[in-house]
């Protein structure tokens, strides 16, 4: 199921997720099968039975000062080092509630605790047109997370009513999956480049607001869960990356961005960082944007896989791309991706400067970049 696939990725990731529907779904019972299934301790909280002052922490007057005291879930967590923490039933609680949990989703503070980076967020709510007593999420509150419809599978439930409910299978996230946020985010910048009201987009009504929409913080989110899901095998136009653009940035900029990848038909970056100068380049201007973004990121990676002398024989390789684009296509499609590899250049790279960056020289001073000044 596609949904339980987003919520175990999510959880692994540490990505704040929010899964959405209504009543007696199995919306906790999944979460709580996830936690076992991974093996890691998890806590609820019901947010509608607490106070703002529960999150901020209780203050406790001590020779040094006033400490502010976190609950005991906050407490425990630390211990054992993370886990899930799941907020049942979250917009039940009003809307000064649910803001005070901002800096504990956001930046995993509660109190003066700071919680492992290890702890996963997610919660559970009910649509407020399909369940009574319940509050629309307040656009900054909504914006944190990546939302998730659930699915009622009809034939899992037979399946589970009749055979028990076993711990499900994992989708196992591996070591190392960061190391493709890069390539990510430069999907992300180079199709934010045609379409730059996408960016940020707010919508207007209440409702729109409280679920995914458009921010930089949720095209960050994209990238990061695009190369979280890829890593797990499930690229961004598998229906487990549209399902994560989606509960990102909401529907009409994931049919967009959607869209604009489909039309995509690129080489792997590696591909170009082996033979710069000999691998074919794709033919139209926004293709040759994100490979070049897309080769820039993979050059910067500081993936412990590679040596010093190979991270340095990366940088060059990736300037000997630009510097061929600049002669075939020209210097302007090029500017963005430099701008990367300038500020992310090995120090030593410096004593002997690529010579493309003399093919750029006074586009490079009129954007403001001077790379012998900052050296």
């Amino acid at each position: 199921m596609n949904h339980l696939t987003v919520l175990q990725i999510a959880a692994q990731a540490h990505q704040p997720l929010f899964v959405w529907g209504p009543p007696g779904v199995g919306k906790t019972a999944n979460v709580e099968a996830i936690a076992r299934g991974l093996k890691v301790p998890a806590w609820t909280v019901i947010l509608s039975t607490r106070e703002p002052t529960d999150q901020a922490g209780l203050p406790i007057i001590t020779e040094k000062g006033v400490r502010m005291h976190p609950p005991l879930w906050a407490a425990e967590c630390a211990e054992k080092g993370g886990g899930i923490v799941f907020f049942d039933e979250f917009n039940t609680a009003p809307a000064t509630v649910q803001s005070s949990a901002l800096r504990v989703i956001q930046d995993g503070v509660v109190g003066d605790l700071k919680l492992p980076s290890k702890t996963s967020f997610i919660a559970c709510g009910n649509p407020p047109s399909t369940s009574t007593g319940v509050y629309q999420l307040t656009a900054a509150t909504a914006n944190r997370w990546l939302h998730l419809d659930w699915q009622d599978d009809a034939d899992e439930w037979f399946n589970g009513m009749l055979g028990g409910w076993p711990t499900p299978s994992i989708v196992r996230l591996p070591v190392g999956w960061e190391e493709g946020i890069g390539e990510k985010r430069s999907l992300v910048v180079s199709f934010l480049r045609v379409r730059p009201e996408l960016r940020r987009s707010q919508p207007e009504s209440r409702e729109e607001q409280g679920k995914a929409w458009p921010s930089p913080r949720t095209w960050d989110m994209t990238a990061r869960m695009l190369a979280a899901s890829a890593a797990a095998g499930y690229d961004e136009k598998s229906e487990i990356g549209r399902l994560m653009i989606l509960g990102c940035v909401g529907q009409p900029a994931m049919i967009e961005f959607t869209k604009w990848l489909v039309t995509l038909d690129l080489r792997d970056p590696e591909d170009y960082l082996a033979d710069p100068l000999k691998t074919p380049l794709p033919k139209r201007s926004d293709q040759v944007f994100v490979t070049l973004d897309a080769v820039a990121a993979a050059a910067c990676s500081r993936s412990s896989r590679f040596s010093d002398d190979q991270r340095m024989s990366r940088f060059r390789a990736a300037f000997r791309l630009v510097g061929r684009v600049i002669d075939e296509i020209g210097s302007d499609v090029a500017i963005p991706s430099i701008r990367s590899l300038v500020a992310n250049g090995p120090a030593e790279m410096w004593n002997a400067p690529p010579a493309e960056l003399s093919k750029v020289k006074e586009a490079l001073v009129r954007q403001g970049i001077d790379f012998r000044a900052s050296r």
